[in-house]
């Protein structure tokens, strides 16, 4: 995107009058808005925005609206844009009526504002970009502008050509601004002979209040979410009319004035966004950032890996709690959950399963010779667990290979070398893990672990409740983990979860993984990978220290970025495969009370 060049090629002036009959004269179309969120067909859709403008001069008009979507026997409040063009050319498009004749009308006008007939309205016109945008931006603007008019120029390449030149000219080394003029110019002319056209345009916002204290604040709402992206807006007092009619020549004495790039430039504008995700048999997550309902079913990524990301106070165990709730009522899916702080235990119903509280004194019958766990992978959690050096651990292996019995009698028969390490197993409260009655997978339970104080215990006793589920569970089902930082100090741990998943797909196993620490998980080469191989990842407000990963491994634009630093609670982003899109998270009461934390008083 290129910085504001005013009057290089002059403007017309034209009549109030003349300016009427050509918007009157103008034929419209309703543009069809289309996802922006599958990464590998962006380039097409951008393509074609810039043959639509290439095509013709004229003008983008997009309008917000509040609509009620039902859910859970409650209504909630989302946002539809339309959209709108004088160009029906390259995309989905049927003849319209003039939009903007269906606009509020005018009651009264003020120096900074107008009064319409849908409450107070401020108009908005940008007058600085940045160098570089992001595609796609004005999505983030829809809802808190309620319009948004895009209107652009054609100009003639080869008189364009011949004024920059002279006006590069004039200004080469002069001063530091005439100097990024300069350059700014000549990278156009680049753009020009490369096959590109050159376009003025104009960019305006109009938002929207019930009075002047809201008007104020969704004004200041507006100028932060553009100035993120580095873009710049002013309302120009005393030509809010003009300005609310999209007018760019008042009268004699006042222009608004133009901005210059090339249509491959003007792609980062492309308005055209949905984000839809709307799968038949999936669940109601909330809605997207364009507005529209998410309906989201796990079974369709390439792996059933989910990851819910978000630092504390991002309403993550509320959003995996509604999704955990929401999937059981639809789908009737067995549910297993591993919970540190027996958030899930307590309302374990809700998702169809038994409540089983642990404490350190707790028979747990989690033997996992007894249980048939793999023994390489028993080797691996003993070594973990009780630091048996590495040299030794090739025999530990060996001699497991070989033995036949429970865990507790090869502690006391094991080699002396590995016995000095493996003795906490055999007292408590290590060995009330081992001892007891095993849990059956044939029914759906939830471990509730808040009574167990000490963090050995507690992580030993999560890996194999998990290792045995994984390879117990083999009809489709969810095993989900809460506090998974938690497991990250200990890298073989963490090679059990991602042997759950990888485990998954064969089986039909949703495994679930929720954690607030990213940058720890993402320490050890299995938590990287399991945060890079899940096929869905629900990503809420991220600490500003580790945005950067979360930006590496997911990809995310520089904007993206900046929102999941920003987002209130229960706000984010849904990655699903290669698909990304805004999401808001949306509970009903009964939800609300259900999976609150927080006692009423």
């Amino acid at each position: 995107m290129r910085r504001n060049i005013e009057d290089i090629v002059g403007r017309e002036n034209k009549t109030k009058k003349r300016e009427r009959k050509k918007h009157a004269a103008q034929n419209w179309f309703e543009i069809s808005g289309e996802s922006f969120s599958v990464e590998n067909s962006r380039d097409e859709q951008l393509s074609r925005f810039q043959a639509m403008l290439s095509s013709n001069s004229g003008m983008i008009y997009a309008r917000s609206s509040d609509v009620v979507v039902e859910f859970g026997g409650e209504t909630f409040k989302t946002t539809d844009t339309r959209y709108f063009s004088t160009v029906g050319l390259y995309f989905d498009a049927t003849p319209s009526e003039n939009p903007l004749e269906q606009r509020p009308k005018i009651l009264e006008r003020r120096a900074k504002y107008l009064k319409t007939e849908d409450g107070l309205a401020k108009v908005f016109v940008t007058y600085r970009f940045p160098s570089l945008l992001p595609e796609g931006f004005l999505y983030s603007v829809f809802g808190i502008a309620k319009e948004v008019c895009f209107k652009w120029t054609l100009i003639n390449s080869s008189g364009f050509i011949h004024k920059a030149e002279q006006i590069i000219n004039r200004k080469s080394g002069k001063s530091v601004a005439d100097t990024a003029v300069a350059e700014d110019l000549a990278e156009i002319i680049q753009q020009i002979k490369a096959g590109n056209d050159p376009i003025s345009f104009h960019l305006f916002f109009v938002v929207y209040a019930d009075s002047e204290q809201e008007l104020k604040a969704a004004s200041k709402n507006l100028q932060g979410t553009l100035k993120l992206y580095g873009v710049e807006i002013e309302s120009p007092p005393f030509y809010q009319q003009e300005l609310f009619e999209f007018k760019t020549n008042i009268g004699l004495f006042f222009s608004v004035k133009n901005s210059i790039t090339t249509t491959n430039s003007a792609r980062v504008f492309y308005p055209f966004i949905k984000e839809t995700l709307t799968e038949a048999g999936g669940v109601f997550l909330g809605f997207s950032g364009t507005g529209d309902p998410l309906v989201f079913d796990p079974y369709r990524r390439q792996n059933y890996l989910m990851l819910i990301l978000g630092e504390t106070g991002s309403g993550k165990s509320m959003t995996a709690k509604a999704y955990l709730s929401r999937l059981y009522a639809k789908k009737r899916i067995p549910i297993f959950g591993i919970d540190p702080e027996s958030e899930y235990s307590k309302i374990a119903h809700l998702f169809g399963a038994q409540r089983v509280e642990i404490s350190e004194s707790s028979k747990l019958g989690l033997d996992p010779l007894a249980l048939g766990i793999e023994k390489i992978t028993v080797s691996d959690i003993l070594s973990e667990v009780y630091h048996v050096p590495k040299e030794l651990q090739a025999k530990l292996r060996k001699e497991l290979m070989t033995f036949e019995g429970d865990i507790l009698s090869f502690t006391e028969s094991c080699s002396p070398e590995l016995r000095k390490y493996l003795e906490p197993a055999a007292v408590p409260p290590d060995s009330n893990i081992f001892e007891g009655t095993p849990p059956q997978a044939n029914s759906p339970v939830i471990f509730g672990m808040r009574e167990v104080r000490s963090t050995h215990v507690k992580l030993l006793t999560a890996t194999l409740i998990s290792a045995y589920l994984a390879q117990t569970l083999n009809k489709p089902s969810v095993l989900f983990v809460d506090e998974g930082w938690l497991f990250v100090k200990m890298p073989k741990l963490m090679s059990v979860f991602e042997n759950v998943a990888r485990r998954g797909r064969k089986y039909g196993l949703h495994f679930l993984f929720i954690t607030q620490r990213v940058e720890d998980v993402a320490s050890t080469p299995e938590g990287r990978t399991l945060l890079e191989q899940a096929a869905t990842a629900i990503l809420l407000k991220q600490e500003r220290e580790g945005i950067e990963l979360i930006r590496d491994i997911y990809k995310l634009s520089p904007g993206e970025a900046k929102t999941l630093v920003t987002a209130k609670p229960g706000e984010g982003l849904l990655k699903a495969s290669n698909i990304k899109v805004g999401l808001r998270v949306v509970l009903t009461q009964k939800e609300f009370s259900n999976f609150s934390t927080t006692p009423t008083i």
